[in-house]
């Protein structure tokens, strides 16, 4: 599946790369659509939120596959990405919370990717690659994802807590390796 997904992805990259876009136009583009999203959920204009969620999931994997197919990759486009992805993520928390759609505690997810983002930050900065721990982003989204889509407020905060608690488990990891690192000096 993930062979298919690819050669999909990299149609695609062959077309918005002639097209002009370069990897950090790309994040830059699902930045923009994952707030707006953030905002319409607030509103509680969720079919519209959930089509620009869905748009600023794809520029999300589209800048990344833009930057390794073409060899666009660099420290300053890694920590765009993620920083644009935490921004992202947490405008949608916002949203949600503003909407009612689930309950403060489910702010956790906005601690866990800050946390994840602030380490992964250091961590680029030190020269170090962060691909090893166990949660990614895909893990997150699912579990964002399964909260919007919950009709159960209770249920929408537990699986943000849930992909709060992953981002704070990956955060630990990283944690752990810097700590490592600066024993070894």
């Amino acid at each position: 599946m993930r062979a298919g997904k690819d050669a999909f992805m990299f149609r695609i990259a062959n077309a918005a790369y002639n097209f002009g876009l370069t990897p950090n136009m790309t994040t830059a583009m699902g930045l923009t659509l994952g707030v707006a999203s953030g905002v319409l959920f607030a509103v509680r204009a969720f079919p519209f939120a959930f089509s620009l969620g869905v748009l600023s999931v794809f520029c999300d994997v589209l800048d990344g596959t833009l930057a390794r197919k073409f060899h666009l990759e660099s420290k300053h486009g890694l920590v765009f990405d993620s920083a644009a992805d935490r921004v992202t993520e947490c405008a949608v928390v916002l949203g949600a919370l503003a909407a009612g759609m689930i309950q403060p505690l489910g702010t956790v997810a906005i601690i866990g990717s800050t946390s994840l983002f602030t380490l992964r930050a250091i961590s680029y900065r030190k020269g170090l690659n962060t691909n090893y721990v166990f949660f990614g982003r895909f893990e997150r989204l699912v579990c964002i994802l399964a909260g919007l889509l919950s009709p159960i407020t209770w249920l929408s905060t537990v699986f943000f807590v849930a992909a709060g608690s992953f981002s704070l488990v990956s955060a630990t990891q990283i944690a752990v390796t810097l700590q490592k690192t600066k024993q070894k000096k």
